[in-house]
């Protein structure tokens, strides 16, 4: 077994409590409603509700929160993709998206899609750095549209500070426009999370066929 997927294994073990509240908008702010999870389709020009064996999972679009950046296609198409539109930042050295995540303080697994696709034409995809609260959370390297397995993904468990959590995409000088496909967050504690072994990704509970065909 790999030492990666072993560490995934004992950190498992070695959790606490986790759980995912009924509705996506679950609790109410002085200000606005927080998610205690939540999908955000990057680009889309619309929301859609998908159901899969049982399971609805809403998938909001991304104006609501970042107001920077431009939205692209990149193949119109009746089948709904979250990975086929995406944000990009051509204009920005630093773009962030504002998420109101409810409970305050709460352990939320967090995972950011990257799907280059070449939708820049310039068949030359690009490398940035991706922020959470001003903190590195990865340094996103992606592919080109041909390569085998060509969506990639960034996972973080990450314990919210304040009733909004940023996460940013921080271009980096010579190496090409920060872009993002998808943007998702669940509340959670390690119990009820489980890992499929063969993709080293989490799964979140009532999710776990969805997550590993959208995102595993």
């Amino acid at each position: 077994m790999e030492p990666r997927k072993k560490l995934f294994q004992m950190l498992l073990l070695l959790s606490a409590a986790f759980f995912i509240g009924s509705s996506n908008r679950c609790v109410h702010g002085s200000d606005s409603d927080g998610f205690s999870e939540l999908f955000i389709d990057c680009g889309a020009s619309g929301e859609t509700t998908i159901s899969f064996n049982g399971v609805d999972t809403h998938w909001h679009e991304d104006k609501d929160f970042i107001n920077t950046g431009k939205n692209l296609i990149l193949t119109p198409s009746e089948v709904f993709d979250p990975m086929n539109s995406l944000r990009f930042f051509p204009n920005d050295n630093k773009s962030c998206y504002n998420l109101p995540l409810q409970p305050f303080n709460g352990k939320f697994l967090f995972r950011a899609g990257f799907f280059y696709g070449n939708y820049d034409g310039l068949y030359r995809p690009s490398s940035f750095k991706l922020e959470i609260d001003g903190n590195l959370w990865a340094n996103v390297t992606t592919s080109y549209f041909y390569d085998p397995r060509p969506a990639m993904y960034h996972e973080l468990i990450y314990r919210t500070t304040s009733e909004r959590t940023t996460v940013c995409l921080v271009r980096n000088s010579d190496n090409g426009v920060a872009f993002i496909s998808t943007l998702q967050s669940h509340i959670h504690a390690w119990r009820h999370l489980h890992i499929d072994a063969e993709q080293n990704c989490f799964v979140p509970p009532k999710q776990d066929q969805l997550w590993r065909k959208q995102n595993c």
